[in-house]
């Protein structure tokens, strides 16, 4: 079964950010949202958002989740 949502890992700058599965099948060309680099290592697929972020560290800041660095 397909996942609904997709983990991505950028190499350049650390962070990870998830996309819904759907839109990555869509367009194919993917780069990392923060800092454009297309060296992105795919995580996991998972059918539920909460199980993504369990493994990593957000914070609210003004109203937008951010990734905490560790």
């Amino acid at each position: 079964m397909l996942g609904i949502y997709t983990s991505y890992k950028c190499r350049t700058c650390k962070k990870e950010f998830i996309i819904i599965t759907e839109e990555i099948e869509k367009n194919r060309y993917l780069v990392c949202p923060r800092c454009s680099s297309q060296r992105i290592d795919k995580s996991n697929e998972t059918n539920d958002l909460r199980e993504v972020m369990k493994e990593r560290s957000y914070r609210r800041t003004k109203g937008a989740i951010k990734q905490m660095r560790w």
